[in-house]
């Protein structure tokens, strides 16, 4: 099998496409007791790179020109012996419709030198971590690898800001949200690792030991949803293993000392602390298992409406560090909770979409140009991004979908066919809109500390207006229609206007 290449080395690195589109394509499978003969007569062909050899129709590993001659001919080996014998066996493989970023991470975490990329169950190429490197010199792979190795926590805030420049590249060259707030993520969750490992030599430096039971780190809010930009303060918890009820107390002493560290940490590499408590040096936030499910059971059942609000970022919660069993528990034991109370979703859903509506019913949004009169400034956080979070939210817990990053709940609601592909589609684009104005506003802010989100349309150009007009009508439509599907009103009240 032999196709033309699809990799472009010369294309700046699409990280929100799928995998398959930028595999090396120039490969040829074979059987696992085909000759190096054989082999390298395959190889000395130009339109074929890489041998896939398969037994019994799976693929079992993969040979190379350069491996060929490395380990074969040079070495002058019996050359009807089978490919078998000197194959690279370190071969694992993912689906062409897989996401790129998910599969460099996934290529970095468990150190493989090589991707098969499959189109079902056949080989569809292959993707180096060479290649990696070559097409993405603003990918931080190098300072990843730094930060792993990081021995203090000053020299992680030092690479914090330099992390900064690599965003600000990507934004310029490639100007994709999605792709940003991908690279922010991996950036920020490389930093969070980084300390909370650091931050575990610390208690043993200190005599408290290595940890009582095993934990999970969560990330909270934009955290959790895979969505944080430039500047963001901390949001998360800790999750340990249920014990004893005599073990509890000193379990959990050691996780309020260890979690004070971490977010000390935190804090100097410019993650300031959360003015809402929303960290694990929360006690209510750094609990065994059943205890958080035990919180969100009372949320669930008893909270009133400025409670459900802030309530709201504990439902965005993913597993940094550590067991992600424990955190798979906590959104089993929540939509246990939610399907046995379902007046909840309602009060969810109406309190969260009463909480912000975006501006586009006031009348300078419907003026007509030729007026000269723009839209006053206005919050783009609280009434673009946070509406646009929260009403995604309100859908995925509805139908028990426990995936994070708005525009992944999207797509799964969409397959679940609970909403339109044409809403999906506009919605997509909003969110694309929105978050790109608050990158570039977060960009020139000079301010580290004091962080505004606010947008004044006087200093856009007619386009952009027009454009970010039509995302806070999709905002705006989308809000009513996630009220009529969980409520089943068709109408939303007055006040919510």
């Amino acid at each position: 099998m032999s196709l033309q290449s699809s990799f472009n080395t010369n294309k700046f690195f699409n990280f929100t496409g799928q995998i398959g589109d930028l595999a090396h394509s120039e490969i040829r499978v074979v059987e696992a007791n085909c000759s190096l003969k054989k082999a390298s007569q395959y190889l000395m062909n130009p339109e074929i790179d890489y041998l896939i050899v398969e037994e019994n129709n799976i693929p079992i590993g993969m040979l190379s020109k350069s491996e060929l001659l490395a380990h074969g001919i040079s070495h002058e080996k019996d050359l009807s012996q089978a490919i078998k014998g000197i194959m690279n066996e370190q071969l694992v493989s993912v689906q062409k419709n897989d996401a790129v970023l998910d599969s460099l991470m996934f290529m970095l975490k468990h150190k493989l030198d090589y991707l098969l990329v499959m189109d079902g169950d056949i080989a569809h190429g292959i993707i180096t971590q060479k290649d990696w490197l070559s097409v993405q010199v603003n990918y931080p792979i190098p300072l990843i690898k730094k930060l792993e190795i990081a021995t203090s926590v000053h020299q992680v805030a030092k690479l914090r800001q330099k992390a900064k420049k690599i965003v600000w590249d990507n934004f310029i060259q490639e100007g994709d949200v999605i792709a940003l707030t991908n690279i922010v993520t991996v950036i920020n969750d490389a930093i969070t690792k980084r300390i909370i490992q650091l931050s575990l030599d610390r208690m043993q430096a200190i005599g408290h030991g290595i940890p009582p039971v095993s934990f999970a780190w969560i990330g909270m809010g934009s955290e959790g949803r895979k969505a944080q930009t430039v500047r963001t303060d901390q949001d998360n918890g800790l999750i340990f293993e249920n014990v004893p009820e005599e073990k509890y107390d000193t379990v959990k002493k050691w996780f309020l000392e260890f979690a004070d560290i971490v977010c000390k940490g935190l804090d100097i590499c410019g993650f300031p602390l959360c003015e809402g408590n929303v960290m694990a040096t929360n006690p209510d936030l750094c609990n065994s298992v059943d205890k958080w499910g035990d919180l969100f059971k009372k949320i669930i059942g008893k909270a009133d409406a400025e409670e459900l609000l802030e309530a709201s970022i504990y439902f965005d919660f993913r597993c940094i560090y550590g067991n992600q069993n424990h955190a798979l528990q906590l959104w089993d034991k929540l939509f246990e909770y939610i399907e046995i109370n379902q007046f909840f979703m309602k009060e969810f859903a109406q309190n969260i979409l009463e909480a912000s509506r975006p501006p586009i019913k006031k009348i300078a949004w419907h003026l007509p140009e030729w007026f000269n009169i723009k839209p006053a400034p206005f919050d783009i956080k609280r009434e673009a991004t946070a509406p646009l979070d929260a009403a995604m939210r309100v859908l995925a817990l509805q139908h028990g979908i426990s995936v994070t990053h708005t525009l992944e709940r999207l797509e799964k609601i969409m397959e679940l066919g609970y909403i339109s592909k044409s809403l999906a589609d506009e919605v997509k684009k909003a969110f694309d809109f929105v978050m790109r104005l608050r990158f570039r506003l977060e960009f020139n802010m000079k301010d580290e500390k004091n962080i505004s989100h606010e947008i004044d349309p006087k200093t856009l150009i007619p386009l952009q207006v027009r454009n970010l007009k039509d995302a806070l009508k999709t905002i705006y439509e989308l809000q009513d229609y996630v009220y009529m599907h969980i409520t089943g009103q068709h109408r939303v009240p007055w006040a919510m206007r």
